[in-house]
């Protein structure tokens, strides 16, 4: 029974538990069943260890994932921080060029104008 389950789930495990339940049935032991009951019980004993073991793994793993994605989020945020920041600094940048070339604009009408002047006084003087 043990042996055709093991077969069709294909199960190590199980292959293991139906040998030594088979070698313990040919022992001739005086009480075949209590060293049966003994390997099911350390089968049990090691399925319910691998069991904890992974989940004890997963309890990792989520830990893990969920710092991970709490990070990204905080990444994320900053990014949109930055370029936010950016934009508004190229924004200030654009305006603060085109400022300095209407100055630039000024001054040179400015220097122009003077020199108007001061060519129509240096007539004057002559």
């Amino acid at each position: 029974l043990v042996r055709g389950l093991a077969m069709r789930e294909q199960n190590p495990a199980l292959a293991q538990l139906a040998q030594r339940l088979s070698a313990a049935m040919r022992s001739g032991a005086a009480d075949p069943f209590a060293k049966v009951k003994g390997l099911i019980s350390d089968m049990i004993d090691r399925l319910e260890a691998e069991a904890e073991q992974d989940a004890s793994h997963k309890t990792y793993c989520d830990k893990e994932l969920g710092e991970s994605e709490e990070k990204k989020a905080d990444k994320e945020a900053e990014i949109n921080k930055q370029t936010t920041r950016i934009d508004k600094m190229s924004s200030k940048s654009t305006m603060l060029k085109e400022e300095v070339a209407q100055l630039q604009a000024d001054l040179a009408a400015l220097a122009k104008a003077q020199a108007e002047m001061d060519a129509l006084r240096e007539k004057e003087h002559t």
